[in-house]
């Protein structure tokens, strides 16, 4: 075993057997997906199983445990537990309005000075993606004080405590409140008061996806028909919602003091009662958002952590006692199920056979992206069979003809709703570097048939309008 994983992390298993079958899982589940690159932590109670890297980065390095990546969301769970420090201090109440601690913090909706901390951990406060686009903004805050300047601007989409909406400016004055209340930056007490005593010497945060590449971290992937594509995420500001770094060694120790009610050997974090606040969702609504955290129906937590280049899952079997964390140099991509490689391990943990899907994941996107080649193929000839069209448009009535040629404008009108849809299906708002970095196989598919049939419609009415000034000339 020492052999088998020197110099890529370390692994220690109730069973070598068990850790051969998630390292085989792993390796073939990478290779179905095509991801360059992956670090894995799994603990039970307050051991390593298991922690190991996958790959290389982008600039060629192999991977490790140690390997620092960006967590994203996961971060949202650090900052709920900073939160939760300065409660136990007595130094905040989580009933209390926000400007009690942030007097300056105001929004569009004389509704925003009851909005409370409890509501912003939980995310019911009312403020949204749709109401604040934060994602969209072509200036992008640079530090915690400008996100309150710009939340002015700020309209609530619901009464405060009310409903839940995930929305990372909740967090980010969430962070902004820990930095008022200690009297440190944010980072700051970060690596004070949670990675320090976490000993979590390959974690830090950073307030925006900019400074990622100024700390040394590589590029991550986007996918183009299924191929990962290095791709450097747009600008967006993140701290307190989605800047954490860490590596699979350090959040394995995140996971242990999850599961040993807030202690790290001889530190206790939080107190097991604070802890568990954490992990419950709030009462009096229908949402199950604990504090940077998803409880599922089994008493199961999870959250997922996403990135345009860089992505992470991580799962606490809070009934079996293990925590699994998943960390990706890839992005988001809608065919690449990254939850279901948690899954597959947690399955060999409880003894069973994971499924490795027989065609990989970008078969799907290839085929999907030959379609729309095809689709494209058959608009184009139809630029150069006007003359039969023009046959069939004076054999039909007038309004079908026209009907069917309105309908080839679906594809343009499709392609610039794009937005509207993102928004409409996730709730988010996304520009359109961002949609772009998701789907840009879809994006370019789709690009090339509405501009085929748009060339179909010119050629139509053009040889329309010259047949018919020439029927009125003949006259």
């Amino acid at each position: 075993m020492a052999l088998l994983f020197a110099g890529t992390g370390n692994a220690q298993a109730q069973s070598g057997n068990t850790v051969e079958k998630i390292d085989r899982y792993l390796t073939a589940k990478m290779a179905s997906n095509k991801i360059p690159a992956l670090a894995v932590a799994v603990v039970h109670s307050d051991s390593v199983i298991f922690s190991k890297g996958y790959g290389v980065t982008s600039d060629g390095k192999a991977v490790n445990a140690d390997t620092p990546f960006p967590i994203a969301s996961l971060s949202k769970a650090f900052t709920g537990v900073a939160v939760m420090q300065l409660v136990e201090e007595g130094k905040v109440v989580l009933d209390s309005p926000v400007v009690k601690y942030i007097p300056s913090f105001e929004i569009d909706d004389p509704r925003g000075a009851s909005i409370t901390v409890s509501q912003l951990l939980h995310q019911t406060s009312g403020l949204a993606d749709t109401g604040f686009p934060d994602m969209t903004f072509k200036q992008q805050a640079t530090n915690l004080d400008e996100v309150i300047v710009l939340l002015k601007k700020a309209k609530l989409v619901s009464k405060p405590g009310e409903t839940f909406h995930y929305h990372n400016p909740n967090y980010e004055i969430l962070a902004k409140l820990v930095e008022a209340v200690s009297g440190e930056r944010f980072s700051s007490y970060l690596e004070n008061h949670i990675f320090n005593p976490l000993e979590m010497n390959y974690t830090w945060d950073v307030p925006n996806t900019k400074s990622l590449y100024k700390e040394g971290i590589a590029k991550g992937y986007t996918f183009f028909v299924g191929e990962p594509i290095v791709a450097k995420d747009p600008e967006w500001f993140v701290d307190g919602a989605a800047g954490v770094v860490s590596s699979s060694n350090d959040m394995a120790n995140w996971l242990r003091v999850q599961l040993n009610k807030g202690r790290f050997k001889d530190t206790e974090l939080l107190s097991a009662e604070g802890l568990a606040l954490t992990h419950k969702a709030q009462s009096g609504n229908e949402s199950s958002y604990a504090m940077g955290w998803n409880l599922n129906r089994d008493s199961s937590l999870y959250h997922g952590g996403i990135l345009w280049t860089y992505s992470s899952e991580q799962m606490i079997y809070t009934n079996d006692g293990y925590g699994i964390v998943v960390l990706f140099n890839s992005g988001i991509k809608p065919l690449v199920d990254y939850y279901s490689f948690v899954d597959g391990i947690h399955e060999i943990l409880e003894g069973q056979e994971p499924d490795v899907s027989s065609l990989p994941h970008w078969f799907f996107q290839v085929c999907g992206f030959l379609v729309f080649l095809i689709a494209f193929g058959f608009a184009v000839r139809r630029i150069f069979r006007v003359k039969e069209w023009y046959q069939k448009y004076n054999k039909r009535p007038l309004w079908l003809s026209w009907s069917y040629l309105l309908l080839r404008l679906l594809p343009l009108i499709l392609l610039l709703s794009m937005s509207w849809i993102t928004t409409m299906l996730s709730g988010r708002v996304l520009n359109w570097d961002g949609i772009f970095l998701m789907m840009s196989d879809f994006i370019l598919g789709l690009g090339l048939i509405a501009l085929a049939n748009v060339l179909v419609v010119f050629v139509r009415l053009r040889y329309l309008f010259r047949n018919y000034k020439g029927s009125v000339a003949a006259l």
